[in-house]
Order: structure tokens, then C-alpha cells, then sequence
């Protein structure tokens, strides 16, 4: 295997048990309801990581999907704006390590399925412009 996958596992795999010291973090300050959708987004991570060793690339496109959508709900909410303003540094380090990992998959997976697309049948490079 080569060292991309590996990476992307990974990631993908700390993004798990980094979102399961999130919950803990975040249970006393969350309304029942939102906790509970807030989990379940982070039961996919873990189903993702346990993915990431039966199979890797169906794992690395649900790692994307993942981050793309917790990346947008993250960056959507005033409320973790606000967070950062209030100076609280354990909650700010939190989202922002989120963030960074959120980042860093889509990044990479996005560089794996660049680096993974091969030529059309016929196609040469000699007939490149």
C-alpha cells in the first residue's frame, strides 16, 4: 500500500476518536436533540474508520462526504464564531483541530482521486495540444 492510503487512513481513523472526545466534550452544552444529531454524525466516522481496513476507498469517498458535510455545518453556525470570540481556549482548540481535520481529508482524498485517474483507452499523450 502506498503511503497516501495509509495517511488518509489514518485521518480518517483520528478524525473517529477525535470525535468521540468531542462528544464528551460537547454533551453538557448541546440540546438533547442536537446531541443526538451531532452523535450520529460521528457514529459515521466511526463506521468509516472500522471501513478504512475492510474496504479502504469505499472508506476514503464516505471520509469525504463526512468532512465535506461536518465542514459546512461547522463554518454555517454564528454560535462557533462566537465560541472563538469568547476566548475559550479548550473549545476553540477543539473546533479548530475539527476543522484542520476536516480539511486535510478532503484535501487528500481529493489528491488520491486525482493521482488515481488513468488516461482514456486511445487517448496518447502525443495528442495532447
Amino acid at each position: 500500500m502506498s503511503s497516501l492510503p495509509r495517511v488518509i487512513q489514518g485521518v480518517i481513523i483520528f478524525a473517529a476518536l477525535f470525535g468521540v472526545l468531542f462528544l464528551y466534550e460537547v454533551r453538557p452544552v448541546l440540546p438533547t436533540d442536537v446531541f443526538y444529531s451531532v452523535a450520529l454524525g460521528e457514529a459515521l466516522f466511526v463506521v468509516d474508520g472500522a471501513l478504512t481496513f475492510i474496504r479502504p476507498r469505499a472508506s476514503y469517498y464516505l471520509g469525504l462526504v463526512l468532512a465535506v458535510v461536518a465542514f459546512a455545518s461547522t463554518v454555517s453556525q454564528p454560535a462557533h464564531y462566537q465560541l472563538v470570540a469568547s476566548g475559550d481556549l479548550a473549545a476553540t482548540a477543539t473546533l479548530l483541530v475539527g476543522l484542520a481535520v476536516e480539511v486535510l481529508i478532503i484535501a487528500l482524498v481529493g489528491w488520491y482521486v486525482v493521482s488515481r485517474r488513468r488516461p482514456r483507452p486511445g487517448w496518447r499523450r502525443s495528442q495532447m495540444p
